[in-house]
């Protein structure tokens, strides 16, 4: 009899977690859920996604979809690990507000204060503009030749050419601006950026299949990112790890969702876990506060970064939605990861899919409705003046140090419409959707592109943001 119940109990142990946690939603929800989801899937072409919903402080739905590998056909499960990208962030915050705090240094002390020997520029950036992405510097992804120098030998040889303006003047979104807060936390930790993200926030929040270590994770089920072969018309993989030291602390990190669940219960719960205190509830505030707001026009294709209210804290965007307001952060490259909550009714969604830069939308908007009731706004109708339009028009170039390789965007007017020729390229035309912003449709994304246009200190057009990163206004 007592073999009997000591099988018993460990059966139950090991029951399908989704099973024991599926019961919480209604038949027809969960229903309503997939039916979106496997519709989306084949709309982007996704070959796999895991899906993970917390309602009321429990997990009340879990499910993979799909192939881990469109040439190994191998199924995706819920422990399946995938590259989370930007949601990284998160993690890099975290250990810096934890360091910091640790070694009693001011969040709008100076770069310098830490790291010695930068360039005059860059030792003036304060520890929030990087976090806030308010640093002045440029969205950088170095070429091949630069990808395995250190940070500190990448941030000295180009010193203040990083920087486009002056730090704290506009929000502009740099990866480049998360590599030097892995240095800032190497140098706070006195160990690497991997060691201290792994003893600040992986081991602390007992995360079972969070790593910087691919050959941790490429023995386990890996889900493999894909992209659009356009010359061919197919899907295939993509081989991308960012196991280099210029891109880890902006995106470099793998996980699951199971992981990422515990992430978010924490975040939402001030920081406590299962009745522990992981990290200090101050700490967790210090992420939620609205560092850097409105700044709007963003990528759609991530879906929330267009709703009203946006903002970014440490690490995390902001918006609303319906009623409720929602804390997140995506990750884009091969793969799209998307992990938001709403910490009032205790509310999270992690949807991780092996596609490159094509986030399922529709589905996580099913989701709001279907569990939570509610819908996204509808935009105002807007028409900006003649003077307003007039204003906009110009040349736009994205900041980069880089003088063979230059982004260049013109805005012009004709026949009474607006467009945007990206590159010498095609003109394709803008459709307003706010005021100074509107939204344009290209072949390679499933949605639209919002873009807004903002002042200076002088009251004139200065800067076009489009995909969070801010365009200067040249002519």
């Amino acid at each position: 009899m007592k073999n009997l119940k000591t099988t018993i109990f460990i059966f139950l142990l090991f029951i399908d977690y989704s099973v024991l946690n599926a019961q919480f939603l209604k038949q027809e929800q969960k229903s309503a859920i997939e039916t979106v989801i496997v519709d989306e899937m084949k709309a982007a072409m996704t070959p796999g996604t895991a899906l993970a919903i917390i309602n009321d402080n429990r997990v009340v739905y879990e499910k993979s979809f799909g192939l881990t590998n469109s040439q190994t056909k191998i199924e995706m499960t819920d422990t399946t690990i995938f590259q989370i990208a930007s949601v990284t962030k998160i993690f890099t915050a975290l250990t810096l507000l934890t360091e910091l705090k640790n070694a009693n240094i001011s969040l709008h002390e100076s770069v310098g204060k830490v790291v010695k020997g930068l360039s005059p520029g860059l030792s003036s950036i304060t520890f929030h503009q990087l976090l806030t992405h308010t640093s002045g510097m440029i969205d950088y992804w170095p070429p091949t030749s630069e990808y395995f120098t250190s940070v500190f030998d990448f941030l000295k040889k180009h010193g203040d050419s990083l920087l486009f303006t002056e730090p704290g003047k506009v929000f502009s979104y740099s990866n480049t601006g998360y590599t030097l807060i892995g240095l800032i936390i190497e140098e706070l930790a006195g160990k690497s950026y991997t060691e201290a993200v792994n003893s600040v926030v992986i081991k602390p929040l007992k995360l079972q299949n969070t790593t910087f270590d691919f050959l941790q994770v490429a023995c386990k089920s890996f889900s493999t990112g894909h992209y659009y072969d356009y010359n061919r018309c197919i899907v295939v993989p993509s081989i991308n790890h960012y196991e280099i030291p210029l891109l880890q602390a902006a995106g470099g990190l793998f996980s699951n969702i199971r992981d990422l669940e515990q992430l978010a219960l924490c975040l939402m719960n001030k920081g406590e876990l299962d009745g522990e205190q992981v990290f200090e509830s101050e700490i967790i505030e210090k992420m939620f506060l609205r560092h850097a707001e409105n700044y709007t026009a963003s990528a759609s294709y991530y879906g929330f970064m267009s709703y009203p209210n946006n903002a970014y804290g440490y690490g995390l965007f902001m918006f609303d939605y319906g009623n409720l307001s929602f804390i997140g952060n995506g990750g884009a490259g091969t793969q799209m990861t998307y992990l938001v909550f709403e910490p009032e009714v205790k509310f999270a969604m992690i949807i991780i899919s092996n596609i490159s830069w094509d986030f399922l939308i529709s589905s996580f908007k099913k989701i709001f409705e279907v569990v939570l009731g509610e819908k996204g706004p509808t935009p105002a109708a807007y028409k900006s003046s003649e003077e307003e339009l007039k204003e906009i028009t110009g040349k736009y170039i994205l900041p980069t140090f880089d003088k063979n390789h230059v982004s260049s965007a013109v805005i012009s007017e004709k026949d009474n419409k607006i467009y945007i020729n990206f590159n010498n390229t095609v003109d394709v035309v803008l459709e307003q959707i706010g005021k100074m912003a509107f939204k344009y449709s290209t072949s390679s994304f499933r949605f639209p592109i919002e873009i807004a246009f903002y002042r200076d200190e002088s009251m004139k057009i200065a800067y076009m943001r489009n995909i969070w990163r801010s365009w200067i206004k040249i002519e």
